[in-house]
C-alpha cells in the first residue's frame, strides 16, 4: 500500500512538473513569437530628420566636345528633346552644373559670353523653365604662377560671366556657387590647401558685392571625402570662415559597396552631419562607387569591362549596364535621406558630357562612363542601342521624383535585417515610402505606423537579377510603371509582404 501511495505521489510530482515545464515552453515559445515578430517590422514614425529638403538629381553640364568629336556647335535637337523627356521624368529638383573659362566665357584671351556657350545655355533654359534649383561653378581657380597667387582677371571675369547669368540672362534657379572641385584633393587647383580655397571663396565674394548677386550663396567645401569621416575640420573651417555666405554645406562621396551594403555608409555620414552648423542644410555634391581590393571581383570586372570597351576612359564605372548598381545606389540615396542630408547628386546624367584623358589626350573620345545613358551612342560610338537608358535609371529617377524639393524626411524604424533601408517623404499632405534590400536573403516584413494608419498608393518594384537584368515594369520609353495601381496598406493593422533579396520598392500617393 506505501508503494502504491509513493507511486501515486511521484505520478502527480511528475505531471505537475510537465505542466510547469510546458508553461515555460508555451512561455519561451511567445517570447520567442514576439521577438520574431518584432524583427519584422518596419515601423514610419513621426520624427522628421529633415525638412526644407533640396531634392536629389545629378550632375550635368558639360557636352565641350561636342564640335571637336562631331563638327557641329552642340548636341542635335533630337538628342536634346530626347535627354529633356528623360530627366521630365526624373522631375529633379536639384542638378549641378560645372565649367570652366576655356568652356564658356574665356575664347583665346577674349571675354565672349556667345561663342561657346550653346550647350549651357540649353541645359540653363531647361531647368529655368522647370524651376530645378542648380549649384554652378568652376572646375578650380586660376592662378599666376605660384598657385596661391589669385588671377584676379579670372575672378572679375568669373563673377562677370555669373551676373551674365543671373541677372541678364535671368537665370534666377542659380541659387549657389561651386568654386573649386574638391579642394581638399591633390588633384585639385588648390592641391589640397584648405588656405588657398578660403582666400579664393573671399576674393570671389567681394567681386561678387559688385553685383546684385546677393541671392547666390557659396556651396562648399565641396570636398571628396570617398570612404573617410577623417576630414570633417573642412566643414567647421568653412562655417568659421564664411558663415551666412554659406548657402548649403556639400561632400563628394565614393564609396565601396560593401560600406554601404553593411550601412557604415550610415556612420560616415553621421559624422560629417554632426559638424554641419544648426539649421544648415548639407547635401552629397556628388556620389558614385568606385571599387578597390575591398570590392575585388567588382573591380575586376570594371577593369576588364574597360579595358574591352574602346570608348571606355579609366574614370568610369562599367557596373551602370548591370542592375545590382541600382540597388546599391538606392541604398546609398536612402541612407543618406534618413541621416538628415537634404539631397544628393548622382554623378553622372550621361557619359557624353565628359570624356577621360588617361594620357594626356584632351580632345579623346574615351568617356567618362557613368551616366543613365550615352546620348551620343549613334553619333559617336556608332552603337544606337547605348543612348538606351541603362537600369540603375529606374530606382533613382522615382527618389528624384517622389522626394520634391521642399519635403520633410521621416525617420523608419528597422528590424535588425542586413541591408534593409527605408525612408518616408512627405509633401503636400502626399507621402512616398521607400524601402531596398540590398542583402542576398529574402524577407518577411511588416510596415507599420502609429502615426499613419493607412494609404492608397501605386507600387513600383526593382528585382536586380544575377545576369544584370531586372525585374521592373516600364513604358515604351523606358520608364518606370507601377507594378501595382491604387494598393490599399493597412499600417495600423501591419501590413505584411515580402522583400526580396537585392530588391527596390517604393510606394506612393504623389502624382
Amino acid at each position: 500500500m506505501k508503494n502504491n501511495k509513493l507511486k501515486y505521489m511521484i505520478t502527480i510530482l511528475f505531471s505537475l512538473l510537465l505542466v510547469l515545464v510546458s508553461c515555460d515552453d508555451n512561455d519561451l515559445n511567445d517570447d520567442i513569437n514576439k521577438a520574431v515578430q518584432a524583427n519584422r517590422e518596419i515601423h514610419i514614425t513621426s520624427e522628421v530628420v529633415s525638412n526644407n529638403f533640396v531634392g536629389n538629381g545629378a550632375q550635368w553640364g558639360g557636352y565641350d566636345l561636342v564640335q571637336t568629336w562631331l563638327g557641329q556647335e552642340t548636341l542635335s535637337d533630337a538628342d536634346w528633346n530626347k535627354m529633356f523627356e528623360r530627366i521630365d521624368f526624373m522631375r529633379p529638383p536639384f542638378l549641378r552644373i560645372m565649367t570652366n573659362s576655356g568652356w564658356s566665357y574665356d575664347n583665346n584671351g577674349t571675354y565672349d559670353e556667345v561663342t561657346k556657350t550653346k550647350s549651357l545655355f540649353k541645359m540653363l533654359d531647361y531647368a529655368q523653365s522647370r524651376n530645378i534649383e542648380i549649384t554652378y561653378g568652376e572646375w578650380g581657380h586660376q592662378s599666376v604662377g605660384d598657385i596661391s597667387i589669385i588671377d584676379m582677371d579670372w575672378i572679375a571675369n568669373s563673377v562677370k560671366f555669373l551676373n551674365h547669368l543671373v541677372n541678364e540672362k535671368g537665370y534666377t534657379v542659380i541659387k549657389t556657387i561651386n568654386i573649386i572641385n574638391e579642394p581638399n584633393g591633390d588633384w585639385a587647383s588648390t592641391q589640397g590647401s584648405y588656405e588657398i580655397y578660403r582666400d579664393v571663396q573671399i576674393a570671389y565674394l567681394a567681386e561678387m558685392a559688385k553685383y546684385a548677386l546677393s541671392g547666390v550663396k557659396l556651396l562648399g567645401p565641396d570636398i571628396a571625402v570617398f570612404n573617410t569621416a577623417s576630414q570633417t575640420e573642412w566643414i567647421a573651417n568653412t562655417h568659421n570662415d564664411f558663415g551666412a555666405n554659406v548657402g548649403l554645406y556639400d561632400i563628394h562621396v565614393y564609396p565601396k559597396q560593401q560600406l554601404i551594403r553593411n550601412g557604415e555608409f550610415s556612420d560616415m555620414l553621421r559624422a560629417y552631419k554632426k559638424v554641419t552648423p544648426e539649421g544648415k542644410r548639407i547635401v552629397l555634391g556628388e556620389i558614385g562607387f568606385k571599387y578597390d581590393e575591398v570590392d575585388a571581383e567588382l573591380k575586376r570586372q570594371n577593369e576588364e569591362a574597360i579595358a574591352n570597351d574602346p570608348f571606355a576612359g579609366e574614370d568610369s564605372n562599367m557596373m551602370v549596364y548591370e542592375a545590382f548598381y541600382g540597388i546599391d545606389m538606392a541604398d546609398a540615396l536612402i541612407q543618406t535621406m534618413r541621416e538628415g542630408y537634404s539631397g544628393a547628386l548622382v554623378w553622372n546624367m550621361d557619359d557624353a558630357m565628359y570624356n577621360s584623358p588617361d594620357n594626356g589626350d584632351y580632345q579623346t573620345t574615351a568617356l567618362k562612363r557613368w551616366g543613365f545613358w550615352n546620348i551620343l551612342g549613334e553619333e559617336l560610338t556608332s552603337n544606337a542601342a547605348d543612348e538606351n537608358i541603362r537600369p540603375y535609371f529606374y530606382p533613382v529617377s522615382l527618389l528624384t521624383r517622389y522626394f520634391p524639393a521642399g519635403s520633410e524626411i521621416h525617420n523608419v524604424e528597422l528590424p535588425n535585417k542586413k541591408g534593409v533601408r527605408a525612408v518616408v517623404g512627405v509633401y503636400n499632405g502626399k507621402y512616398t515610402v521607400a524601402i531596398v534590400n540590398s542583402h542576398y536573403a529574402t524577407y518577411d516584413i511588416v510596415l507599420k505606423s502609429d502615426v499613419l494608419s493607412g494609404l492608397t498608393a501605386n507600387k513600383y518594384t526593382y528585382k536586380s537579377n544575377a545576369d544584370g537584368s531586372f525585374v521592373g515594369e516600364v513604358d515604351g520609353n523606358g520608364f518606370a510603371v507601377p507594378s501595382e495601381n491604387n494598393v490599399v496598406l493597412n499600417f495600423q493593422e501591419g501590413e505584411e509582404m515580402t522583400l526580396q533579396g537585392e530588391s527596390f520598392v517604393l510606394f506612393t500617393n504623389m502624382d
